[in-house]
C-alpha cells in the first residue's frame, strides 16, 4: 500500500512515512483471511471502515453460519464484497459430508445461492481418504467455486502433547490436492506452531519450498506466529488470523510495526 493514498484514495494521516508497498486488492499474493466466528452486520460496519482495503477472505469459521438468520448470512456475504472481500463456508462442508452425498448437493446449492466464493474441505470432523478429498474437491471445482482443502496431521491436539509431523506426508498430500485443481491448501497450525512445546519450523520451510508459497495459506494464531511467518517468508505469504488481529497483521506486512526481530525491517521491491 502506497504511503499517501488507501482506501478510495483517499489520504492518510501521516503520509509523508512511507511504508513497504502492498500490492493492492484484489491481489494476488499477501493474502489475509479472517475468521469470523458470528460478527454481527454492525461489527463488520466498524470492521470494514477502518481495515477493509487489508482483508481479502472473511471465513465463516466451524458452521456457525448454521445459528444465524438466512438474510443476515446473505447481508454479510454482500457486504464483504461491496469491500472487495471474498467469502469462504469455513470448515462446514465436512460436517455436512457425515450426512450423506446428498447433504453435499444441498449444502452446495444454498453456497450458490448465498453468493459465497471459497468452499473449505477440512476433514478434522470427518475421517476421510485422500482420494475422497480429491474428489470432493474437482466437485467443488465443477460447481464454480474456489476450492480451499485444509491439511493437518494433527487435529485435536493438546497442549505439550507429543506428535511426530513429518514433512513427507504434507507435502505429498498437498501436491495431490493442488495438481487435483484446489485454488489453495490451507496448511493448519496444530502440531506446528500451536499447542506444542517448540514450533516445526523445519516442516513448515519444507513445505513452503515445495509448492508455490501463492497457493498456500497458513494459520497463524499469535502475534509471535504470523511475525515468524513474515520474517520467515516475506510480506507477500497467504496468512490466516483472527479478525482482531487484522491492523497488526498489516502493520507488520508493510513494515510499520514488528516483533524484535522484524521491526523495522520489512521491505518489498516491485517491477
Amino acid at each position: 500500500m502506497k504511503g499517501a493514498e488507501g482506501k478510495k484514495g483517499k489520504e492518510m494521516s501521516f503520509s509523508f512515512f512511507r511504508l513497504a508497498d502492498r500490492e493492492q486488492k484484489p491481489r494476488s499474493r499477501g493474502l489475509t483471511e479472517i475468521r469470523d466466528m458470528g460478527l454481527s452486520l454492525r461489527q463488520l460496519d466498524d470492521l470494514f471502515e477502518m481495515s477493509s482495503d487489508y482483508i481479502d477472505i472473511l471465513k465463516m469459521s466451524s458452521g456457525t453460519q448454521r445459528l444465524t438468520d438466512r438474510e443476515i448470512v446473505r447481508k454479510k456475504i454482500r457486504k464483504c464484497h461491496d469491500n472487495g472481500i471474498e467469502v469462504s463456508t469455513g470448515g462446514f462442508l465436512e460436517r455436512v459430508l457425515l450426512q450423506g452425498g446428498h447433504a453435499v448437493d444441498r449444502f452446495l446449492d444454498e453456497a450458490r445461492s448465498l453468493e459465497y466464493d471459497v468452499v473449505e474441505i477440512s476433514n478434522g470432523m470427518a475421517i476421510l481418504s485422500l482420494a475422497d478429498r480429491i474428489r470432493l474437491v474437482k466437485r467443488v471445482a465443477r460447481e464454480g467455486f474456489k476450492t480451499k482443502p485444509e491439511v493437518a496431521q494433527a487435529y485435536g491436539l493438546s497442549a505439550g502433547e507429543k506428535v511426530e509431523v513429518h514433512s513427507s506426508g504434507f507435502i505429498s498430500e498437498i501436491r495431490s490436492l493442488l495438481e487435483s485443481g484446489a485454488w489453495m491448501v490451507m496448511i493448519e497450525s496444530e502440531g506446528l506452531t500451536e499447542n506444542v512445546s517448540e514450533w516445526n519450523t523445519k516442516v513448515i520451510r519444507d513445505i513452503a519450498a515445495s509448492a508455490d508459497t501463492g497457493r498456500l495459506m497458513f494459520e497463524a494464531a499469535d502475534v509471535e506466529v504470523f511475525d515468524w511467518y513474515i520474517r520467515t517468508f516475506g510480506p507477500d505469504i497467504n496468512l490466516y488470523i483472527d479478525w482482531s488481529q487484522v491492523n497488526a497483521l498489516e502493520m507488520v506486512r508493510t513494515g510499520l510495526w514488528g516483533k524484535r526481530f522484524s521491526w523495522g525491517r520489512v521491505a518489498s521491491y516491485r517491477e
